[in-house]
């Protein structure tokens, strides 16, 4: 194990703890150390669930697209997906433990599901995504078990046939679970009929085209970091950066799509909208339109796929604004308070009806129609430790298991 490698086992894994100690502290104070309120019950941490989701989601499609579509010239980093896959997808299931306050909420919802309810079907898909994963990576592993893990494999004749053909047998069925982990998780969103920001059918493929997008580019980094940026890979490589231009650029267009419709109505209801979005956070809706676009497109560029430093900042300026765009999934849902009035008769108008924030701070308002957001430093530490938590789990799995492929490209 190299250096490098046991100082970012260590720092993931002390972030990780940290974490934690910080969920520990949420658990005995509860929610009131989160800056979550009544009127804005979802924050950084289903941020986190979609942005880890779609993670999840891209590094599965890439690895079965491989095998379903015979792309050669990838099958090195086909383990490399699974992995990214798994690990993205856990730390999807770990983000939403501190976001429902107790996990005994979690026990009682297994208990009695309302199957009405698209959670409760998120939850069994991030499961069997969970499974899924594991699984095609133990099949793509499976010839490379030997020696000291040995013990691991199961008994077959031909240990490569039989890796080969099970995993184009389960490349469409990963490939089902990849596409479904994300739709269902839009659901959650876009079956809010209420929350007019989120009410569009828009909303589900443009999660899948994100997630192609983020997920390979998770994997693209993977492999950089771990294989290099040398001559032998860059073909690869170049193919990774044509998928993510491609899928950054649908991602734009359903996103453009749906902000022209929202804005078309008229109403005052969508005016609303348009001027939390444009209005309260106009620099950040820039910076995750621009962001992913640039960082697609100097993703294609040779002489950034072959410099580490250049993939390295062009890689984490895509991730960052795919991020912003998650984070800016909440504001303009929550602050346009779904209950309205007339004021005075007037027809053109409507006020938002005043809700209870549920707190009490001397000076302030109890009731409120908008609130200002921000994560609180014990949401940061946590979310922070559970990305640190994938790093952690991928860079142990390169360094224990035959991750990396020792056929060149």
């Amino acid at each position: 194990m190299s250096v490098k490698m046991r100082i970012g086992l260590l720092f993931s894994g002390a972030l990780f703890l940290v974490a934690i100690a910080a969920w520990i502290y949420q658990l005995q104070e509860g929610l009131i150390l989160t800056n979550l309120q009544n009127s804005y019950s979802w924050g950084l941490y289903i941020s986190g669930l979609a942005f880890f989701v779609g993670n999840a989601a891209g590094g599965l499609v890439l690895t079965s697209s491989i095998y379903l579509f015979g792309v050669k010239k990838l099958k090195p980093l086909a383990k490399l997906g699974a992995l990214t896959a798994f690990a993205n997808v856990t730390a999807a299931m770990l983000i939403v433990l501190p976001d429902i306050g107790k996990p005994i909420r979690l026990y009682n919802m297994l208990l009695h599901p309302n199957w009405m309810s698209p959670l409760v079907w998120d939850v069994i898909v991030l499961n069997l995504y969970a499974l899924a994963s594991a699984l095609y990576l133990y099949i793509l592993l499976l010839p490379e078990l030997t020696g000291r893990l040995a013990w691991l494999a199961i008994k077959v004749d031909d240990p490569q046939a039989f890796s080969e053909r099970w995993a184009k047998r389960f490349a469409p069925v990963a490939l089902v679970f990849a596409i479904g982990i994300h739709v269902v998780t839009s659901w959650i969103f876009s079956t809010q009929g209420a929350r007019d920001w989120w009410f569009s059918p828009v909303m589900a493929p443009d999660f899948v085209s994100v997630a192609i997008a983020v997920g390979t580019t998770v994997v693209l980094l993977a492999a950089a970091l771990a294989y290099g940026t040398g001559d032998s890979y860059q073909e690869a490589y170049r193919t990774l950066g044509l998928i993510i231009f491609m899928a950054t650029c649908v991602h734009i267009f359903l996103m453009a799509n749906d902000l022209v419709i929202h804005a078309w109505y008229g109403n005052t209801e969508a005016h609303r909208i348009m001027e939390i979005a444009w209005g309260n956070f106009g620099l950040a809706h820039l910076f995750e339109v621009a962001a992913p676009l640039f960082g697609a497109w100097l993703l294609m560029r040779p002489q950034v796929l072959s410099s580490l430093p250049r993939l390295l900042l062009s890689s984490g300026l895509l991730i960052a604004g795919v991020f912003v765009h998650r984070f800016l999934i909440m504001p303009a849902a929550y602050n346009n308070i779904p209950m309205t009035m007339t004021p005075f008769g007037l027809p053109d108008s409507h006020w938002s009806l005043p809700i209870a924030s549920g707190r009490f701070l001397p000076g302030m308002s109890t009731f409120i129609d908008q609130y200002g957001y921000f994560p609180s430093l014990v949401e940061i530490v946590i979310l922070l430790g559970i990305m640190a938590y994938a790093v952690f789990l991928i860079l142990l799995a390169i360094a224990r298991l035959p991750i990396l492929s020792k056929e060149r490209i």
